[in-house]
């Protein structure tokens, strides 16, 4: 395996880091240890090794511990016999030699773990020469070449984790006690768990947005979607949560239009047509004035990729603007997928895998509008269902909570109530699901509660 001594341009001209030392005194350690493979194997795989003859030996010393056999200087020198690569490594001589020096197997672990480091240095090095060509040459997309750039880095940045998130028991119980109790002093002081909805049932039902969910907020067209999510951002930001929409369809302009009138209740015509009267026209600057003061940002370049999204997104999570995400919809996110076999179902279940990831990785609740197929509309009962879903049955399985939004009266339903819809939750992980009612203006502007006097004893 041939390797790259120095990184080339004129701003870096230097060995690509690694340490000889430190992969000669683990590999030395494991050929005397047989148990000291356990210690590094989550951390180390044979790609680390700057030497290509130590990584060929650590790949022989973990195919034999895979065996069950015992890791020691002859079974490893069987191995590499077997699969012919003693005198690629300099022979039976040359791995002797590896344990004359080693005394303890203490560091093992802070050597494995100093190799990982310096295997990553390294890659990021030449990802960085990569982007650097790319970003020169005239005849690339720069959009493309920051997508792509965003998506090398991150694999390089995932790749740190090499830790097993485990956890004993008794440790997680002990933590699930400590969380209770927290909740249990909130709720008597009268705040609220979770991240607040802007629906007093909807949030006793699931207990606010929670940090690392991905809610998935379904409909048919005219149903009420973006109406939903300004009523979700709103009532996240009068809770000092710092709202991040990303508005791949309307313009920023346009949202907070229809944030002003449902803030304002003026009518949606007389605004559009500059036919305010001079009394309409302070309720309209007294809600320009309170919108002004909520920590909502609003993103609304089109065609975003998921990684751009979550670029953007960690950005702004750094500066303290991103305690929960928007994102209006699922179907217009950018998808273009290097792998040419990918059909648009395999695209989009990649889209809402890593949009679920984005919100465990941010640690932040994810509401991510989706369109729902026509199936519903070509039933006797309109009611969406899960299989609604449009194109991907993976966005049900990646979701935390599945909502969908219907309106009776829109399909002239038989007693229909007039300004009414339904709320279904279809899917909650961590508890009920089941149907409430909510009340909407004809504007669809103002979404608020069916009747909290009665709808608080109604079941799911």
């Amino acid at each position: 395996m041939k390797r790259q001594e120095r990184t080339t341009g004129n701003l870096i001209n230097l060995p690509l880091p690694h340490s000889i030392e430190a992969e000669k005194a683990v590999i030395g350690t494991l050929l005397l240890e047989s148990t000291a493979i356990h210690e590094v194997a989550t951390i180390l795989t044979p790609d680390c090794f700057y030497d290509p003859k130590l990584g060929i030996i650590y790949g022989a010393i973990t195919a034999v511990s895979e065996k069950g056999v015992a890791v020691e200087m002859i079974s490893v020198t069987k191995e590499l016999i077997r699969s012919g690569s003693l005198e690629d490594v300099g022979g039976a001589y040359a791995i002797s030699q590896l344990t004359s020096r080693i005394a303890s197997s203490v560091n093992i672990t802070e050597h494995a773990r100093y190799i990982h480091q310096l295997y990553l240095a390294r890659k990021l090095a030449l990802v960085g020469q990569m982007i650097t060509g790319e970003a020169l040459n005239p005849s690339n997309d720069i959009e493309d070449v920051i997508t792509d750039s965003i998506k090398q880095v991150e694999t390089i940045a995932e790749a740190t984790c090499y830790n097993a998130l485990s956890t004993d028991i008794g440790q997680a119980a002990r933590k699930a006690i400590t969380l209770y109790s927290e909740r249990e002093k909130l709720a008597r002081m009268g705040g609220k768990v979770g991240i607040p909805t802007g629906l007093s049932k909807l949030d006793r039902i699931l207990g606010g947005w929670h940090n690392g969910q991905l809610i998935i907020d379904a409909a048919r067209p005219a149903m009420g979607k973006t109406a939903f999510m300004l009523m979700f951002a709103r009532a996240a930001a009068l809770a000092d949560i710092p709202v991040l929409i990303f508005s791949l369809e309307m313009s920023a302009e346009d949202l907070t239009d229809r944030l002003m009138l449902s803030e304002s209740g003026l009518d949606p015509e007389r605004y559009k047509n500059g036919f305010l009267s001079n009394d309409e026209k302070p309720a309209l600057c007294s809600a320009a004035d309170n919108l002004s003061v909520l920590p909502i940002t609003i993103d609304d370049t089109a065609n975003l990729s998921i990684q751009q999204i979550k670029a953007r997104a960690k950005n702004l999570q750094r500066k303290g603007k991103c305690g929960l995400i928007l994102i209006d919809y699922l179907q217009l996110i950018d998808m273009q997928n290097h792998n040419k076999n990918y059909g648009r179902e395999q695209e989009v279940s990649q889209c809402s895998r890593a949009a679920k990831l984005m919100a465990k990785e941010l640690k932040v609740p994810v509401v991510l509008l989706s369109q729902l197929s026509r199936k519903n509309e070509e039933r006797a009962d309109k009611t969406p269902i899960l299989s609604d879903l449009r194109e991907s049955g993976a966005i049900e399985q990646d979701a935390d909570v599945v909502l969908f939004l219907h309106r009776p009266e829109y399909y002239n339903e038989k007693n229909a109530e007039s300004g009414v819809g339904k709320l279904i939750v279809a899917k909650h992980r961590n508890g009920a699901t089941g149907v409430m009612r909510f009340r909407y203006n004809e504007s669809l502007t103002r979404i608020y509660d069916y009747d909290t006097s009665t709808e608080q004893q109604t079941p799911f």
